[in-house]
């Protein structure tokens, strides 16, 4: 199958249009007219990661962030985006992906986090105004739980190696919201909902005092890892979609857990 037909079966189901205006999803390296017989997923595309790819025998490379966010003066082999583009072209593979057009996926990152944490009544913390679901997620458990309960949780859910709890780990959670990835800006909305808690990566000091002063409970993770959670769902579309076989493909920096598969 052709890459470009590929990345119109993909963006039927996660159009383009439902990225944030600042995002740069899409495709970063490749030739649309290229024939693509498998695809390789991974977090992020690195040299290691596309030479994987090419190893496996697939032509593209879906990844969830993007390779590129600002303009190129030039690529050369010395720099982080420079290196895999050159491993991306020798080894003959397409760097594509989908990023907060998957956030924000009635069926992505924030919506799969959520189901795995098993609350109901699932929304999104803030609503998209583009036809997509929304970003974030809030939602209630059947049964509530400590604060101190849901360390074990996400370990074994969402396979995280690396967050912080704050808050008393008495306190009873029945409603929980989260920000798959950087979405700490996001806080008030969750308290305005009624968020017990609210789980998302990379907060700043300010913004954690002032939603602990709030009195909203919160749990900083490690960004890649709460987003690579969200991984076998987009395989999931991939293959529906195109028909072709997807490979997960673990990035050799990933946080190490035990019992990561």
């Amino acid at each position: 199958m052709k890459l470009s037909e590929i990345i119109a079966r993909i963006e039927k189901r996660i159009p383009k249009s439902w990225a944030e205006s600042w995002d740069n999803p899409g495709l970063a390296v490749g030739d649309p007219r290229a024939e693509i017989d498998g695809i390789a997923l991974s977090l992020d595309a690195t040299a290691d990661t596309a030479s994987a790819a090419s190893a496996l025998g697939c032509g593209l490379l879906v990844t969830h962030h993007p390779l590129i966010f600002h303009p190129l003066k030039s690529v050369v082999n010395d720099s982080y985006v420079g290196r895999t583009v050159f491993s991306a072209i020798r080894g003959g593979v397409a760097i594509y992906s989908a990023h907060t057009n998957w956030d924000s996926s009635p069926e992505g990152v924030n919506f799969v986090l959520a189901l795995l944490l098993g609350l109901e009544n699932i929304a999104p913390l803030s609503p998209s105004e583009s036809g997509a679901w929304g970003m974030g997620a809030i939602g209630e458990l059947t049964v509530p739980i400590r604060l101190g309960e849901l360390s074990d949780i996400l370990r074994e859910r969402w396979r995280l190696a690396n967050f912080t709890v704050y808050g008393d780990v008495e306190r009873l959670l029945g409603r929980i919201a989260l920000g798959g990835g950087a979405c700490q800006e996001f806080w008030p909305e969750a308290l305005s909902l009624g968020a017990d808690c609210f789980i998302t990566s990379d907060i700043a000091y300010h913004h954690r005092q002032e939603a602990l002063d709030a009195g909203l409970s919160l749990v900083s993770t490690d960004h890649g890892e709460m987003e690579r959670a969200s991984l076998p769902a987009l395989r999931t579309v991939i293959e529906c979609e195109t028909g072709l076989p997807v490979r997960l493909i673990e990035e050799k920096n990933a946080p190490f857990t035990h019992g990561r598969v």
